[in-house]
């Protein structure tokens, strides 16, 4: 964080570097801090995919509305359609708006491009689950246990032996 700040500070700041330094302050757990950089990477890129996805997703995640995040999250899936990252990202807010089926072509598609990645493949396990897939959600959940973190595969195994009784 101090590192990106004096970078502001002296005003050699671009637009990555207030997405990293939004990113710092999120991973520090300074969320409105993060809301605030965030916010002005996209401001100074307003189409830069990246900036789009960190701030809709970060959204998201930090409980806000989905709405909004969503419409961030769509222009940086039109703007790189390919990017599995992004694609994921798209298909949990539609899933968190309520909308499983539209979300999940977009999570099998991230799934397939990124298979080792731990929270796509839970986010396709979650789908699976709610839209009453429970073989396939536990599979999606066993795939990501493979590659996951202690903490992260406690939670899988919770959800692989219960399902999604609490959500992240």
């Amino acid at each position: 964080v101090p590192v990106y700040r004096r970078l502001i500070d002296k005003g050699e700041a671009d637009w990555s570097t207030w997405l990293q330094y939004g990113a710092a302050l999120d991973e520090a757990g300074d969320w409105p801090g993060a809301h605030r950089a965030l916010q002005e990477a996209v401001r100074l890129a307003p189409e830069e995919p990246l900036a789009l996805n960190y701030l809709g997703y970060a959204q998201i995640v930090h409980g806000e509305p989905v709405a909004p995040a969503q419409a961030l999250l769509e222009k940086a899936s039109a703007l790189r359609p390919n990017d599995a990252a992004i694609t994921d990202s798209l298909g949990w807010a539609y899933h968190l708006a309520g909308d499983s089926k539209r979300a999940l072509p977009l999570i099998e598609r991230a799934a397939a491009a990124s298979p080792a990645d731990v929270e796509v493949n839970e986010h396709l396990g979650d789908i699976y689950w709610t839209l009453g897939r429970r073989v396939d959600a536990r599979y999606a959940w066993r795939a990501a246990q493979v590659v996951a973190e202690p903490e992260t595969s406690a939670r899988l195994a919770a959800k692989i032996a219960n399902g999604p009784t609490a959500q992240r």
